[in-house]
């Protein structure tokens, strides 16, 4: 599996947490640069805690089956996390856009641990499927700041729409690219 293929799945897991921040922007009244860099730190550690935890959880069966057998069942996963992303996007119904003046950087961090889950089996996947710990750690950084800062720039400026389309296409990446991955490294 290339690095390529990892982002984009990683892409399509963070569009998740992309619909709930731009929800949750919508709502602020006031967005700086600070809060908005802060945001996005926020996310982005706790994204990187949990691909840890999920490398840790990994390492306790990964020697126990074949490589191949390993993807079959990363993929398999990712597929589920597609399929729940799916699901949670097409049940999303319009937020209404209401100031919310109590929104700091504890709520923010209670908001980003409550999403993490899936970040955390995706951990496990990228772990079975031979992605690096350091990939993995780069990855979940890295998409999870600029997807979070996007997610604020664009929800302060544009507000809530468009959450269902992202959500549901989150989702959507997730199930090809786990089809895809499945195919390529496990069938043939």
């Amino acid at each position: 599996m290339t690095f390529f293929h990892a982002l984009l799945i990683f892409l399509g897991l963070s569009l998740d947490s992309f619909v709930l921040m731009m929800n949750k922007a919508a709502t602020i009244r006031e967005v700086t640069w600070k809060k908005t860099v802060g945001f996005s730190l926020i996310y982005a550690v706790v994204d990187v805690c949990a691909v840890l935890a999920g490398y840790g959880v990994s390492m306790m069966f990964k020697g126990q089956l074949a490589k191949k057998y390993n993807m079959a069942i990363a993929c398999l996963m990712i597929f589920a996390i597609g399929i729940f992303l799916c699901i949670k996007g097409y049940q999303f119904k319009d937020v209404e856009e209401k100031l919310d003046r109590d929104f700091d950087f504890s709520q923010c961090l209670k908001m980003a641990v409550e999403t993490t889950l899936d970040t955390l089996f995706l951990g496990v996947c990228f772990s079975l499927m031979g992605i690096t710990l350091v990939q993995g750690v780069e990855l979940s950084s890295l998409v999870s700041f600029f997807t979070i800062f996007a997610a604020i720039t664009i929800g302060y400026t544009q507000g809530s729409r468009f959450s269902k389309a992202f959500g549901l296409s989150g989702g959507i990446l997730m199930i090809i690219f786990s089809l895809y991955l499945l195919v390529v490294y496990v069938v043939l």
